[in-house]
């Protein structure tokens, strides 16, 4: 028995109303609201904290059928349907990169379909009163490389053609246009069976429930053409004559901030028959016309004229929502959840109530890392990948969450994994259960991790009485300096790892006017990060001179979203040394976590930090926590070449990392074998306070574990009491610096 959900969006104020979409097995499911104090860490002796919200009333439903579209495909209605008596011509370029596993389709529509058998060669199927006929090129495609295909139904010769031609450059570069092309021709044997009232298809053969593609292709498709009538040549018609059915610019829309539309698929033909791309095909990727003399798309558009199509694409489940919570005008603001029951099975679908953009507020403001939360969301790779397994030296436990990310496949990957043709996944979305951001999703393997780390956050500033209010990413992205300004201390999560330039602006110009950061985590402000114009609920990157799960291809770095490179900010020389103070360094197993040792002397005006701590000049500490170390997982350092401001106080360096903890690659241009912390002095976590101009401050922790260990001995540590010391100093009017 099962029963998963999600709300509509990470977070909501105070008088609005969320979309609850659940899948049940039984045949009722219920939800009852909870506000989340704690989650419980069993390694770390941490217990479930969390309070009934009775002003969100309990809802119970019967279960319905949730259907998920796996796959990303072009759907385009085509409204007065065409006059196909005189036959079909069919063009597109295409570039498998799958092909040889399933038929798979590239064009399609009523009745018939273009694409790839089962062996990977061009086919042209038709239905007929007689049954289907099928026709293919003989010789299959080449992954990776270009080919024209055109296909005609010909009634008045009464055959099936079908040609494929080797364009643009294959995988090796090399220019083949002018190849001879591979034909053939197959008798039309009985009337076809048009459905010209049908959508036409890109990418997808056909539409269960008118929702659900089948047939799905995995590769690129550029220029597709369709046209009423049996033609030699479907170039020499104008694209305006009005036997053009439909015919897609697939470059257009490119602006200078990318695609202000996503989602939509010109149609350049007389009839408008504009499409909607679902799943998001990849956009801003290389063409077959693609030279390599033009990096960015939006300065070349007729080199980028394709679309990415992946058969395991998905970025909304598209359930039914079932019921709207809605969100009392009083709710303080926090961390939510709504605890899903059916049968035996439980889910906790976390939410955030933010708050009232009118309201004053508490003094601190907890920002949760929600972007990173969709990257790592739904990953698979502490299961699947023989990498990590080794990197951990250990395979880890498989629980229910590894079996139900095994078996709801349709819940979509991690921006961490690769489509089944191997091509980076750079889109996730929020529209869907995200299963990494439930209570045991990473404790079998020792390390809290995302959600679950800035839990611990939550629960130190509950346990300890310090009133916060509560937003996400998406909040500060979305209204900026303003927001973050009505609170006298900002608190970053454990692993701000995505963010938007809008982000990064709203940061700087807080701590530029006064503001006072605590950025609590390591491997922060990394990639660059953009929202779906359309839909803010998903999120997009390029992966390229980082330490990367996968790198996208060479031209294919720019953001489809907004134009801007992608990558990471250092590579944009926005390093977040320059910002914060440090950036990441070094990341490494549990087992390479160490403690801290104190730099900043006792008469330096930055020592109240470590009062009351009992660690003296020299001394060390924090060599404790969930990992064994407060200075764990992934780490950062000061840099001055790299921008670490030269006001910024070194307050303490991590030491004794083992040979596991292994320096970044983008830090080093050539391999060497001192990599390891064993004998790597840049590998180290430094702890910073940054004074900066008008009051304002940023402290860095510098370490993604750190807030680990906040609960050992029962929050009775120097690691806890650094952070009263810094927040205390931060929330009051005084000065900084002693």
């Amino acid at each position: 028995m099962t029963v998963m959900g999600y709300v509509d969006r990470p977070s909501a104020e105070p008088g609005s109303a969320l979309r609850l979409h659940v899948r049940a097995d039984g045949e009722r499911w219920t939800a009852r609201a909870v506000r989340l104090l704690a989650l419980e860490v069993p390694s770390a002796g941490v217990e479930r904290r969390e309070a009934p919200v009775p002003a969100i009333a309990p809802i119970e439903r019967t279960s319905v059928e949730q259907l998920t579209p796996v796959g990303s495909y072009v759907r385009a209605d085509v409204g007065t349907p065409p006059d196909l008596t005189g036959g079909l011509t069919v063009a597109v370029l295409a570039q498998p990169t799958r092909p040889g596993v399933a038929e798979q389709a590239i064009v399609a529509g009523g009745g018939w379909v273009l694409g790839l058998d089962a062996d990977g060669i061009p086919t042209l199927w038709l239905d007929t009163d007689a049954g289907r006929l099928a026709v293919g090129s003989g010789t299959p495609l080449v992954r990776g490389c270009w080919a024209r295909l055109t296909a005609v139904v010909d009634p008045g010769r009464g055959e099936l053609r079908i040609a494929a031609a080797p364009a643009g450059t294959n995988a090796a570069n090399r220019v083949i246009d002018g190849a001879p092309p591979a034909r053939a021709i197959a008798p039309l044997s009985g009337a076809p069976r048009w459905e010209p009232a049908a959508p036409l298809l890109l990418g997808a053969a056909r539409l269960e429930h008118d929702r659900l593609p089948r047939g799905c292709f995995d590769g690129r498709i550029e220029v597709p053409v369709v046209i009423a009538g049996a033609l030699e040549d479907p170039a020499s018609l104008p694209r305006d004559d009005p036997a053009t059915i439909a015919a897609w610019d697939l470059a257009h829309g490119i602006g200078e901030r990318g695609f202000a539309q996503p989602s939509h698929v010109h149609d350049a033909g007389p009839h408008a028959r504009h499409g909607r791309a679902v799943n998001h095909p990849t956009r801003a990727v290389a063409g077959h016309a693609f030279t390599g003399d033009r990096l960015d798309f939006r300065s070349a558009p007729e080199q980028y004229a394709a679309l990415h199509f992946h058969s395991d694409a998905m970025t909304d489940c598209r359930w039914a929502a079932q019921a709207e919570v809605a969100i009392p005008g009083d709710a303080p603001s926090g961390v939510y959840a709504l605890r899903l029951q059916s049968g035996g099975a439980e889910d906790l679908v976390p939410f955030v109530v933010r708050p009232r953009r009118d309201a004053a507020g508490a003094p601190i403001l907890l920002v949760l890392s929600t972007n990173s939360y969709l990257a790592y969301a739904n990953d698979h790779v502490a299961v699947d990948s023989p990498r990590v397994q080794a990197w951990t030296q250990m395979v880890p436990a498989v629980d229910d969450f590894e079996r139900l990310r095994y078996r709801h496949r349709e819940l979509g990957g991690s921006l961490y994994e690769s489509h089944l043709d191997g091509s980076g996944v750079c889109h996730s979305t929020w529209r869907r259960p995200i299963l990494t951001m439930r209570p045991h999703a990473y404790d079998h393997n020792g390390p809290v991790w995302q959600f679950q780390a800035d839990m611990q956050i939550v629960d130190w500033l509950d346990r300890t009485g310090r009133r916060a209010d509560v937003v996400c990413d998406h909040d500060v992205h979305e209204q900026g300096a303003a927001l973050l300004r009505r609170y006298r201390c900002v608190l970053t999560g454990s692993h701000p790892e995505y963010v938007t330039g809008p982000m990064l602006d709203a940061y700087e110009a807080y701590v530029a006017a006064g503001g006072r950061l605590a950025y609590l985590g390591g491997n922060g402000m990394y990639w660059v990060t953009a929202y779906d114009p359309e839909d803010p609920q998903v999120i997009e990157i390029r992966r390229a001179a980082g330490t990367q799960a996968w790198a996208a291809l060479p031209g294919e770095h720019h953001l489809s979203f907004t134009g801007e490179p992608g990558g990471t900010w250092r590579s944009r020389r926005r390093p977040p040394q320059k910002s914060f103070g440090v950036g990441f360094v070094a990341h490494g197993n549990p087992a390479a976590a160490a403690g801290y040792r104190r730099v900043v002397a006792d008469g330096s005006p930055a020592a109240w930090v470590f009062a009351g701590t009992g660690v003296p000049a020299d001394g060390d500490f924090g060599a404790y926590g969930i990992m064994g170390g407060a200075a764990g997982i992934e780490v950062d350092a000061v840099d001055r070449e790299l921008g670490t401001p030269e006001a910024a106080i070194v307050l303490a360096t991590s030491n004794g990392h083992g040979p596991a903890m292994v320096e970044a690659r983008e830090n080093f241009n050539m391999t060497h074998t001192a990599l390891g912390g064993d004998r790597n002095p840049r590998v180290r976590s430094d702890m910073v306070l940054v004074p900066r101009g008008d009051g304002g401050a940023v402290f860095a922790t510098g370490s993604i574990g750190w807030v680990s260990s906040l609960s050992h001995a029962g929050g009775d540590n120097e690691i806890a009491r650094v952070l009263a010391n810094v927040i205390d100093r931060f929330v009051e009017p005084g000065p900084v610096l002693d």
